[in-house]
């Protein structure tokens, strides 16, 4: 036989294959997604498999001309499926080939795209992931609680763990943040993009700023890490958990004012005092029954944000105050949808602090937005 070298996919035919199996492997019941972090470097791993092989000795080249295919068809689409490397090798080993004969894969690939193509238009939205996790290693893939609720086309990411604490290294934090949510457009733009996930677990005051970065270019799903799980979640799968959010205010027409928001820890007004020179008013936010795991999902977390943003807009309204300092004690979550609803044209400039209690005053002065 004449060798054969095999074509290019078209840039349209890649697009068409990525988007037809929603971007996860076509494996039956595999929800893995094909964009992964290895070693904080971000790398397609889909893998486009063969039903029928191109070489001789590949798997099920024997069925080539019985399901009418030439050589030169053979990188045709309708032979292609794309999958993580465990199935792919899985599919293809001497040892499990015999296991996946062309008809088992055309009706898998069949029913996959079938699935894919089934989905509401809400999950069909195609989406640009971003990664911000500054604190340990970074991710090696993201898994959810439940299916992927969107074709991920693309990611960007800073996975770079944040160790410099110093006033130049907050600053350079902010620099990072800028820079990666410049790419984050650059990709929204490129891949026409329909919605942003966001992966966050970075120290809090980094959080808080990206997320004052994000214009409303494209709906964002913010995710929270469930430790306990190991899974990234959103939506509320289950019963809703009653979240209360008391509000208290302490004003003295003071210059400068200082928001408490204590979700996963109590805020002690001592450890403010240790921070703050001069004299300040005082926004208190407490949801009821603190704790790490209280509020992990989207509902409650904007219920949360809203509710933080409308009390402080509120005051700027018969109160001018020169500084906000914002403590918080919460999710990561949390803290981009906090940062995002931070309005420059309303809010004086914004104070954050990184608490460590093992330093003097617990509470650090990071950087302002």
């Amino acid at each position: 036989m004449a060798d054969y070298k095999r074509r290019q996919l078209s840039a349209a035919e890649d697009y068409h294959l990525w988007v037809a199996c929603g971007g996860i492997c076509s494996f039956e019941d595999c929800n893995k997604r094909l964009i992964q972090s290895t070693e904080g470097s971000l790398i397609n791993v889909g893998e486009k498999a063969h039903i029928i092989g191109h070489a001789e000795n590949s798997a099920r080249h024997e069925y080539m001309e019985e399901y009418g295919y030439t050589q030169e068809m053979l990188e045709n689409v309708s032979n292609l499926m794309l999958m993580c490397h465990e199935h792919h090798k899985w599919i293809d080993g001497h040892a499990t080939r015999s296991l996946f004969p062309p008809d088992r894969l055309f009706k898998m690939k069949e029913e996959h795209e079938k699935k894919v193509a089934s989905w509401s238009e809400f999950k069909k939205k195609k989406s640009i992931a971003i990664i911000h996790k500054r604190l340990g290693g970074p991710l090696i893939d993201i898994e959810y609680a439940g299916e992927s609720p969107f074709i991920l086309l693309d990611a960007v990411e800073d996975q770079i763990e944040f160790i410099d604490f110093s006033t130049d290294g907050w600053e350079e934090g902010k620099r990072s943040n800028e820079r990666l949510y410049k790419k984050f457009v650059e990709k929204i733009k490129e891949k026409k993009a329909n919605v942003a996930e966001v992966f966050p677990l970075s120290p809090i005051p980094l959080l808080i700023h990206f997320g004052s970065l994000l214009t409303d270019t494209v709906p964002y799903s913010i995710y929270q890490f469930d430790r306990e799980a190991g899974l990234w979640v959103s939506d509320n799968p289950g019963a809703k958990k009653e979240v209360e959010l008391t509000c208290a205010k302490y004003t003295k027409r003071n210059n400068e004012l200082a928001v408490l928001i204590s979700v996963s820890g109590i805020i002690k007004a001592s450890a403010v005092n240790e921070v703050l020179e001069n004299e300040y008013d005082t926004l208190e936010f407490v949801i009821n029954d603190p704790g790490l795991k209280r509020v992990l999902y989207r509902e409650d977390v904007l219920f949360i944000q809203s509710r933080v943003k409308e009390e402080v807009e509120k005051l700027l309204q018969t109160q001018d105050y020169n500084k906000i300092h914002l403590f918080y004690a919460g999710p990561a979550g949390l803290a981009i949808e906090l940062g995002r609803g931070i309005n420059s044209n309303i809010w004086s400039e914004v104070y954050l602090y990184q608490y460590n209690n093992r330093k003097s005053p617990k509470y650090q002065y990071a950087l302002s937005i």
